[in-house]
């Protein structure tokens, strides 16, 4: 959508027209999702969220001046959403979820990693990890892992995720910096594994 375009189309939200709100729903809902299922690691979960997401956008729409990007506006709804309900509900379990749970949950959610698939031993090993690797990204401070989320599983620009979370460039750089720490430190058997394999 063209920028000129989608100025319009709120400028009509603004004055309560509910299609025209559709619209700009159907156009951001699946980066919403993506960001509200990167942070709670739930599917079901993350639905809920967007749909939430743009309920309280509908709510507020005359009162947003467009100080931020209707999408950054969007983003800072969905973090604040998702950072409040992961608080509400710690349901986090003591014991570490199976891998079975971890992929029912997250759906097919792309986690990167570079284990060979050729043998049971290596399979076992790679879904391990990906558990692991998922435990410790939920395991990360709120501030770090709304950060790194944005970052490197959004795939947004420090610029851009500075201008969500309303902080610095330096801010975001440092916080994706010391989150790649935290995570390596929680990650290192499989670190050392990988070295030696």
């Amino acid at each position: 959508m063209r920028p000129e375009e989608e100025r319009q189309l709120i400028e009509l939200a603004r004055l309560g027209d509910v299609e025209v709100f559709m619209r700009l729903t159907r156009e951001y809902e699946h980066q919403i999702f993506q960001l509200t299922f990167h942070l709670t690691g739930n599917r079901e979960d993350a639905a809920d969220l967007t749909q939430e997401t743009f309920l309280q956008a509908f709510r507020a729409m005359k009162k947003f001046r467009g100080e931020a990007s209707f999408h950054t506006w969007l983003y800072r709804i969905a973090i604040n959403l998702s950072l409040n309900f992961l608080k509400k509900s710690r349901r986090e379990k003591n014991g570490q979820e199976s891998v079975e749970e971890i992929e029912e949950n997250r759906g097919g959610a792309q986690l990167e990693y570079n284990f060979s698939q050729d043998s049971p031993e290596d399979s076992s090993l790679s879904a391990e990890f990906v558990a692991s690797l998922k435990k410790a990204i939920d395991e990360l401070p709120p501030a770090y892992r709304v950060t790194f989320s944005l970052v490197v599983l959004e795939e947004m620009s420090h610029k851009e995720a500075a201008g969500v979370l309303g902080c610095s460039e330096k801010t975001v750089s440092w916080r994706v910096h010391e989150a790649r720490k935290m995570l390596k430190k929680k990650l290192q058997s499989f670190l050392t594994l990988k070295q030696e394999v």
